[in-house]
């Protein structure tokens, strides 16, 4: 999937889900078509970074697949599946400094010898768990994480 050159217009998206444009402004919850929210994340999946060759050795599995002829183009897999199954598209930006002295439980983890890296860390749970890999995307995750808190409170 190539990155969109269109989006639909403001008052078609939120017609398809029976919503006003004021209500995208406010904290309630909306229901949203489970194929519409895949396109648009896939779109936005489809800016992020990409490493085909990170892609490869990361995952041997998709390396197989596509050397079989199975996965024509592994950064289609990315966008189309691979994001929805966890896998990380490039390497990520972690900086073990400022993750394991905001991260103390994974520093002892590092000294017993429980993890390798903070990198190998990051990529097998930390990413998942919402933690921070360094202090320059920070003021994102942050973002993204409030956002998800405010909703997964509501849920309990």
């Amino acid at each position: 999937m190539q990155p969109t050159r269109y989006i639909p217009h403001i008052d078609l998206l939120t017609q398809s889900m029976r919503i006003t444009r004021e209500r995208l402004n406010s904290r309630s919850k909306i229901a949203i078509d489970a194929k519409l929210l895949r396109l648009i994340l896939q779109n936005l999946i489809s800016l992020m970074p990409f490493s085909e060759s990170f892609y490869r050795q990361t995952y041997t599995d998709l390396a197989e697949a596509a050397a079989a002829g199975h996965i024509p183009d592994l950064h289609r897999h990315y966008i189309e599946t691979g994001f929805f199954e966890g896998r990380l598209g490039a390497p990520p930006e972690v900086d073990d400094a400022f993750y394991l002295a905001t991260y103390p439980d994974v520093a002892t983890a590092i000294e017993r010898g429980e993890v390798d890296s903070a990198t190998k860390h990051y990529m097998g749970s930390g990413v998942a768990e919402g933690r921070i890999p360094s202090a320059a995307l920070k003021p994102e995750v942050e973002v993204w994480m409030n956002l998800l808190r405010v909703g997964l409170l509501a849920e309990a």
